[in-house]
């Protein structure tokens, strides 16, 4: 029987995984066997998964963005055949992330389709407790879920980015988009802000994810054999991301940002608690939400609606003036000097009278012609004219037209 793995060697393992090495990488780099890395890895990452479901409940999260990340388990979805595993193929990472503290609220791997999204919305509604403004992509079913789940108490828009256009592509135009896409903002429901609709953080966030989880990346020999693997891999480095890593913006961890931990943890800490969380917690209960003014804004008066409707809330849509502004006065005229007076009046005086000629006579000014009474509507009608018998011999009679 093999000897137990060091807490040096654990640490040094997971640190390897995190920063995106593969399995035999790893194995190679603390020489131990590839078994014992797969082994430690998966406990490592359902522990983690464990450890997030019961610490990471009861936020304040005012603005949220969500989004899906592809990857796949075993073989692409194009690869799979009517004998293979259900869990072949296609294998997406929702994920929600707060846009102010940058964490990563939710997050759940599953096929991209209506069950696994209003799994994930489910989840992510029983970790708040205030009115979030969400933001998501396109992806139809999310408006489905987001009814049931907030049912009114949450403000959600799309924000859908086409980077199709153009006839020109690159070679590598699977990879890097048009430099400008056209972006769509498109409120759903509540009293959403267009400045707040994005997606901008949770796609860094993958970008992240796919630096950090060596199996997510592209065309690379690190991808997941079984669907436990895969979301136990991206449960550590969720983790790792939520605890551990400082994030350059912030200048410390998202759960310090978000009041879950007083200090950033060191990655040995991560590893103790993701061993030591061995039972299953209870998913998050829903809990009424509380609307709360977002960070940098005023509270306005709203009332909540009966049945967990929503709420009715006062919203600011442009100036409205009481009352019609009295015109400007004309500035007061500037006082002039005495000493400038009397020195303008000794000037005119000394002056020589010069020869001027004869000034032209006034021109009278033109008649204003106002209209007597009220206008006739019927003025341009013809005036009625004498009939007069017309010859074909002979010229018009006199007096007539």
């Amino acid at each position: 029987m093999p000897a137990p793995l060091s807490q040096e060697t654990r640490v040094r393992i997971a640190s390897a995984l995190v920063e995106g090495n593969s399995i035999r990488a790893t194995a190679r780099m603390v020489d131990v066997d590839k078994g014992t890395v797969m082994t430690l890895a998966l406990r490592l990452g359902e522990g983690s998964i464990r450890f997030h479901d019961r610490k990471v409940r009861n936020l304040a999260a005012h603005v949220i963005q969500m989004d899906e990340m592809w990857g796949y388990v075993q073989k692409k979805q194009a690869r799979v055949t009517a004998r293979d595993p259900a869990e072949h193929g296609d294998a997406y990472l929702y994920v929600a992330l707060d846009a102010n503290t940058k964490l990563a609220i939710s997050f759940h791997v599953g096929k991209r389709d209506g069950e696994n999204t209003e799994m994930f919305i489910k989840d992510l509604r029983g970790r708040l407790t205030v009115v979030p403004h969400v933001t998501s992509d396109g992806w139809q079913p999310y408006i489905e879920a987001m009814v049931a789940s907030f049912r009114g108490s949450a403000d959600y828009g799309q924000c859908v980015k086409n980077y199709r256009g153009g006839p020109q592509r690159s070679p590598d135009h699977r990879y890097e988009p048009p430099r400008d896409p056209f972006m769509t903002k498109t409120p759903i429901f509540g009293a959403t802000k267009n400045e707040l609709i994005s997606t901008s953080f949770v796609e860094r966030f993958n970008l992240q994810t796919r630096h950090t989880v060596g199996r997510t990346r592209r065309l690379c020999l690190a991808f997941s054999k079984t669907l436990r693997g895969h979301r136990a891999a991206i449960g550590l480095g969720i983790a790792s991301y939520n605890w551990v890593r400082v994030h350059g913006t912030l200048g410390t961890t998202p759960t310090v940002a978000a009041g879950l931990a007083e200090r950033p943890w060191t990655l040995a800490e991560l590893v103790t608690a993701a061993l030591d969380e061995e039972e299953e917690t209870p998913p998050p209960a829903p809990q009424p939400l509380k609307l709360q003014p977002r960070p940098g804004e005023s509270p306005t008066a709203a009332r909540e609606l009966p049945a967990g409707r929503g709420w009715l809330r006062l919203v600011s849509g442009g100036s409205v003036t009481s009352e019609p502004s009295a015109a400007p006065e004309p500035p007061p005229a500037a006082p002039v000097a005495p000493d400038a007076l009397v020195a303008a009046v000794e000037v005119s005086h000394a002056a020589p009278l010069a020869a001027t000629e004869p000034a032209a006579p006034p021109q009278p000014a033109p008649a204003v012609v106002e209209p007597a009474g009220q206008l006739d509507l019927f003025a341009w009608r013809p005036k009625p004219r004498t009939p007069v018998q017309l010859s074909l011999f002979g010229d018009l009679p006199d007096g007539a037209e």
